[in-house]
């Protein structure tokens, strides 16, 4: 396979996937779904900085989250999502936000302001990066990879609280306290309060999307790419789970979340429970 450059990897983003100067773009990536790329991941990245038109009009968002480590520095752990976001951690001029384990890497016009959110929200709730990204009419840009790496669709798993919402159920290690080292050295003690669920299950969102036609498909090199408005995942997620709490749930009986979340609803809706909620 022939290997592409910078500039190929531009016009892609630009002409397939319809990237614009003054865009906000989350991007969820598989460095090994492009193929060969001269320059490796510092040249997508800076293939997509210029497809926003640079930092002076757009603004670039990456998930760098770590994992449940006992102590977390906000500028030194490595991120836990591959080669991509963890080359744009240390990239010049992104700004890391304070959080224990879904720390967001943002480059461009709003990176302070966005990074910032999580001075003041959970990992992924309500408030959070990503859902200031979405409010801000942000873009998602899945690259080789589908909505199972959608972290924007536990932003509506707050948004609609199920049954299960205060049952604290995780993935083992995200339960603890963490200590977070800040980028000015001091340490805080981070106690879990929304814990992370599972996102296999997604893709039954990824289906709905599709059926609605609400996902743009393209691709940049040899990556399969999809293009969605990050507000229309917030809202279809949303009618999904308020039709069904167990919508975004996995049906893998081995998954330490999925299962004990179905028990909590079943349970509910054998006592009576009115409503999903």
């Amino acid at each position: 396979m022939e290997s592409v450059n910078q500039s190929r990897l531009v016009d892609d983003l630009r002409h397939n996937m319809g990237l614009r100067a003054g865009d906000r773009v989350a991007v969820h990536s598989s460095m090994k779904s492009l193929g060969p790329v001269e320059g490796g991941p510092m040249a997508l990245i800076a293939a997509l900085i210029e497809a926003i038109g640079g930092p002076e009009r757009g603004t670039l968002l990456m998930p760098c989250f770590t994992k449940p480590l006992d102590e977390v520095d906000v500028l030194h752990t490595p991120c836990r999502l591959g080669l991509v976001p963890e080359t744009f951690r240390t990239f010049p001029g992104v700004v890391l936000s304070n959080n224990r384990t879904h720390r967001v890497a943002v480059f461009g016009k709003e990176a302070v302001e966005i990074a910032g959110c999580h001075n003041r929200s959970t990992e992924l709730g309500i408030g959070s990066p990503f859902h200031e990204f979405a409010r801000r009419g942000g873009i998602t840009l899945h690259i080789g990879c589908d909505l199972r790496s959608s972290s924007l669709v536990h932003v509506a798993e707050h948004m609609y609280p199920m049954p299960f919402s205060h049952a604290m159920i995780g993935y083992p290690g995200y339960e603890k306290p963490i200590s977070l080292v800040l980028p000015d050295g001091t340490k805080r003690v981070c106690p879990p309060i929304e814990l992370p669920g599972d996102s296999a299950g997604f893709v039954n969102l990824q289906k709905e999307m599709e059926r609605l036609g609400l996902i743009h498909h393209g691709t940049v090199a040899a990556a399969e790419c999809m293009r969605l408005h990050s507000l229309d995942i917030l809202a279809i997620a949303v009618e999904m789970l308020a039709r069904d709490p167990m919508a975004l749930l996995c049906e893998n009986s081995r998954c330490p979340v999925c299962p004990p979340k179905r028990k909590i609803v079943s349970d509910a809706l054998a006592n009576g429970a009115d409503s999903p909620r």
